[in-house]
């Protein structure tokens, strides 16, 4: 893999948002000078995500379960497999559900909660959403030059408009809550409180209390206090934004991966047996790329790989026994159980 492609990726993808924000904003007319902090930090963060993303994706392994998705897309029957997989293990994240179910149902907050606070965000950072006063009682939401909803404040679309970011912020703040709690209870050793699982905790935990703090302090009347907690909230987006690709959180970048290993080694995928014993070992198609990817880093193991553990195994006690001049050959376990014949 050239190492300047993830980087062609990262300048391209920068490149169309840049253009997307003043196209999106009529020229930069109606961008809120409030949020340009926020506006570099996306930026910023656009060309750094996309260049560790790309790089991750183009990598020899990761590119050969990437195929498997874009193949998929061409052929119906595998399109409709990988889209419910994607509703199971994106969507529903049934997968943590069978681990537990608070486990699950704050993960499915923080996810959640996260991804409609971007939502709504987003489009206003870029100046693709703003809101106009539509007559005495009402506003325009108008998204890209194009009104899509007209709503009074009192009603149900207006209050779920105005409170939608702080329904989002307690999602987060509930979710990254019970994982620092579960993380710094845990037993399993000083990993389990590494910086590397709790900076994403704190991060997401900061920027979701400081949002809640932001409309108590503006209903404070203390101008230096809801100036104190913007500047606190803009920086611990900012930090979130361009910690996103080099933190856990990174797994929602590389997640999708996941869908391609499960059309690999779907139920009906043509399976490679052991050349030792006839055993089922993994998909023909995932053997042969792990084969070709040692060969090319100058690794041959004379056809070791196509054996199963026990073969393998059997194979080292055979090499041992010869050097050794000893006799501890393991017998199948078949012949094992088999009485000897009188």
């Amino acid at each position: 893999m050239s190492r300047w492609l993830p980087l062609r990726d990262a300048a391209l993808a920068t490149a169309l948002l840049l253009a997307a924000v003043y196209g999106g904003s009529s020229g930069l007319a109606h961008l809120d000078a409030a949020l340009l902090g926020y506006l570099a930090a996306t930026v910023a963060a656009c060309f750094v995500t996309v260049y560790r993303t790309s790089a991750f994706w183009r990598r020899p392994p990761s590119a050969f379960y990437a195929r498997a998705l874009l193949e998929a897309v061409r052929r119906p029957r595998e399109l409709r497999r990988l889209l419910g997989a994607a509703g199971r293990d994106l969507a529903a994240q049934r997968f943590i559900a069978r681990r537990s179910r608070v486990r699950w149902l704050a993960h499915l907050l923080l996810s959640v909660g996260t991804l409609v606070s971007f939502a709504i965000t987003l489009p206003l950072v870029w100046g693709w959403l703003r809101f106009e006063a539509d007559g005495g009682r009402s506003y325009r939401a108008i998204l890209v030059a194009v009104p899509v909803v007209r709503f009074a404040p009192e009603g149900v679309v207006g209050w779920l408009v105005f409170h939608g970011l702080s329904l989002a912020a307690v999602a987060v703040a509930l979710g990254a809550t019970y994982f620092l709690l579960v993380r710094l209870r845990a037993r399993g050793g000083a990993h389990e409180t590494a910086g590397f699982h709790l900076a994403p905790l704190l991060l997401l935990l900061a920027v979701a209390l400081s949002g809640l703090a932001l409309p108590a302090a503006g209903r404070s009347g203390l101008p230096g206090l809801f100036r104190a907690a913007a500047l606190v909230h803009e920086v611990s987006v900012v930090a979130l934004l361009l910690a996103l690709p080099f933190t856990k959180l990174a797994h929602l970048l590389i997640r999708p991966l996941h869908l391609g290993a499960q059309l690999v080694r779907a139920p009906g995928a043509l399976r490679a047996g052991c050349i030792g014993c006839g055993a089922p070992l993994a998909p023909v198609a995932q053997r042969d790329a792990v084969e070709r990817l040692l060969a090319a880093r100058g690794f041959r193991f004379a056809r070791h790989q196509r054996r199963c553990p026990a073969c393998r195994r059997r194979q080292v006690a055979t090499a041992q026994a010869e050097l050794l001049g000893a006799q501890f050959q393991p017998r199948p376990a078949a012949s094992a159980a088999r009485p000897e014949a009188a």
